[in-house]
């Protein structure tokens, strides 16, 4: 679906969503009675193949499954001189994607549909659940080709392999049974997860985020529970319950969750502010529902004597990673929570204060920071994640209750839905409900 806003960027022709994503051959209950196989059986889920707009072709010899030979590429077409707006989108499950065109540049202009001063590059970064708007000039000649191609770096995500996808770019008079001959760029296969610098993607309508009213430091962890292991933000992970859904729960005004729910009832506090501190050694994508978030900074826990972990740091791409020194544990008690080892990697600048970057999906590299700020002024119940699906299922949800006295005396809630949960109570009476993961 296109949503047609305001436009102030000029272009000849608009090729619409483009979707490039990891595949998995088997079936998602398949994948996640893998990952939470008791211990020490548990399996990171690995990507099978990549596609662009559902395409790709497959080495056929490598699956039981039905599989054609040969598949059909994605293809697109270009006119000399023209320029194209090309709208990439990451639906994946785990894969970070690094595209590019070769021999060609893209002008981002808009990051999860916030438009931003336009920038030049010829690779682009997208984890999973981000979008990008970009402007493509065709810059080729009469019957030339070249390719457009998706890469997920195993820095990123591990795979089975298919690491690469291509779709053939034909310009007029282009032999369209041949295949492109191009070269990729120095960039297309970079190994680097963070997306690019925030001093480089700054909003075109400028909003300053002002003072938060509450901050919160998590760090993240992945750790033992029994026979698994589970994802953890500030020492809570998370299972939703389904015959309890939240949003009914505070329009009835009841604010006390269980403690699985991982649920933060912020008030009306104006807005939020949080530090989210990655400890271990996979990036994480961080998305929050209903709103944009202001992505206040980021960076390595380098040199912090209260950081986490003797492990890899990620720092700038092209630079060797170093170490993390610890010499000091931090620790602190919120709300109740087991105490659990907090870092201050921040040291409390703002890029681009007044006008920071805005977006729903943020990457966090390994051993890094970032800080977000958003204002509570949208009242629900609001999950804050990371977007890889198999990270999802274990856990890894911070639930924003916002503004819960806007949910019970204005907020309407359609009949419908509350009839739909006493069904689905009276159904689940007499029938055993197999969910399988978290439950989001």
């Amino acid at each position: 679906m296109i949503i047609y806003g305001p436009n102030n960027t000029q272009y000849d022709e608009d090729l619409g969503p483009i979707m490039i994503n990891d595949w998995y051959h088997e079936y998602y209950e398949t994948v996640i009675d893998a990952l939470f196989a008791p211990l020490p059986a548990a399996n990171i889920p690995m990507s099978d193949n990549n596609l662009i707009n559902g395409k790709n072709s497959f080495d056929c010899s490598q699956t039981n499954l039905p599989c054609k030979a040969d598949a059909p590429m994605a293809s697109f077409n270009f006119t000399s001189g023209k320029t194209y707006r090309m709208r990439f989108i990451n639906p994946g499950s785990a894969a970070t994607q690094k595209i590019s065109i070769d021999n060609h540049k893209f002008t981002v202009f808009a990051n999860d549909f916030v438009e931003i001063e336009p920038y030049e590059t010829d690779v682009l970064t997208l984890a999973v659940g981000q979008r990008t708007d970009v402007l493509v000039k065709a810059t080729g000649t009469l019957g030339d080709a070249a390719w457009l191609r998706g890469f997920k770096p195993q820095a990123c995500w591990p795979s089975h392999g298919g690491d690469e996808v291509k779709a053939a770019i034909f310009y007029q008079g282009a032999d369209q049974t041949k295949p492109p001959t191009t070269s990729a760029g120095p960039n297309a296969y970079n190994q680097y997860c963070g997306n690019d610098p925030l001093s480089q993607t700054v909003p075109a309508m400028k909003l300053d985020p002002g003072k938060p009213t509450s901050s919160e430091v998590i760090p993240l962890e992945f750790k033992p529970n029994g026979t698994n292991i589970l994802w953890y933000m500030a020492n809570r992970t998370f299972r939703v319950n389904y015959n309890d859904p939240m949003l009914l729960e505070a329009k009835l005004g009841n604010l006390n969750f269980p403690y699985i729910e991982n649920v933060h009832n912020y008030g009306n506090n104006k807005s939020l502010l949080f530090v989210i501190e990655n400890t271990g050694p996979q990036p994480h994508p961080m998305h929050v529902h209903g709103h944009n978030m202001f992505i206040l900074a980021e960076g390595d826990c380098i040199g912090n004597s209260t950081v986490f972990g003797n492990a890899p740091g990620v720092t700038q791409p092209g630079k060797n990673s170093t170490l993390i020194t610890n010499s000091t544990i931090v620790t602190r008690d919120l709300e109740g929570r087991q105490s659990s080892p907090y870092g201050m990697c921040w040291d409390g600048k703002i890029t681009n204060p007044q006008n920071p970057q805005r977006r729903d999906v943020q990457m966090l590299p390994a051993r890094r920071y970032i800080v977000v700020q958003w204002n509570q002024d949208n009242p629900g119940t609001w999950p804050f994640h990371c977007h890889i699906a198999w990270h999802l299922s274990a856990g890894f949800v911070w639930s924003v209750l916002e503004q819960p006295d806007a949910i019970r005396n204005e907020m309407q809630i359609p009949s419908i839905m509350a009839q739909t949960c006493r069904d689905w109570s009276a159904w689940t009476g007499d029938h055993i409900v197999d969910q399988i993961d978290d439950g989001l």
